[in-house]
């Protein structure tokens, strides 16, 4: 890291989508200006902290506590900005939401998988297979898939009334003589229809048991 610039906070809300696929897929800070490079290099550091669980010297596990300490004393950031770098990681590498059940369960996933991984390259496969078990129901690969509602059917913006009434839209009453007159007027048209159209137009009372007794004798099965 270049101690000369120093970090600023990475705006993830208005960076392009591609610039963040690049940096989870390839690390590739390129695209960053220097200052949020710097604050991305912070980040990997933590996460690296804290994929491996140990201090390089392998004495003591690592603490959030032991990290901010790091940054802090080794890096010269204030303590507010060594807590929010600890907290943009968990949320960068592992979820989208301030620091949210999600991202603990990958974390603990990612914690499991090395544990795994060190089982397997020791010969412990059956501890191995648990271990990726664990991680596997920490990623949730084992829960049933639940359609997801649309947010705007959850809190919609608007509400759309929908009416036949002419008047409510600023519209003049229709003559009803007149539009039962158009209706009779067609030509080839079912008397069926004819009365459904009047009905559905608000010129007659609408009969529904009648409709269904024309409906089945339309649709059903012939004897």
């Amino acid at each position: 890291m270049n101690s000369n610039v120093k970090p600023t906070r990475i705006d993830f809300e208005r960076i392009d989508i591609n610039k963040i696929d690049t940096l989870l897929k390839t690390g590739d800070v390129s695209c960053l200006p220097p200052a949020e490079r710097e604050y991305y290099l912070l980040m990997e550091l933590v996460r690296g902290y804290r994929a491996r669980m140990l201090h390089p010297n392998g004495e003591k596990v690592v603490t959030k506590a032991g990290i901010i300490r790091i940054l802090k004393n080794t890096y010269g950031l204030s303590d507010w900005m060594a807590r929010q770098v600890y907290s943009d990681t968990l949320n960068f590498f592992y979820s989208e939401e301030e620091v949210s059940p999600k991202a603990w369960r990958n974390l603990y996933a990612e914690k499991l998988e090395k544990m795994a991984d060190l089982a397997f390259a020791q010969g412990k496969f059956k501890e191995g297979r648990t271990l990726l078990n664990d991680a596997a129901k920490h990623r949730g690969c084992f829960d049933e898939q639940t359609a997801e509602i649309p947010e705007e059917l959850l809190a919609p913006n608007s509400t759309i009334v929908y009416t036949a009434d002419a008047l409510a839209l600023g519209a003049p009453r229709t003559n009803r003589k007149e539009l039962e007159a158009f209706v009779d007027s067609l030509p080839d048209i079912p008397a069926v229809a004819a009365n459904r159209v009047k009905e559905d137009a608000g010129l007659k009372p609408k009969d529904l048991m009648r409709r269904m007794a024309e409906d089945i004798k339309e649709f059903g099965d012939e004897e």
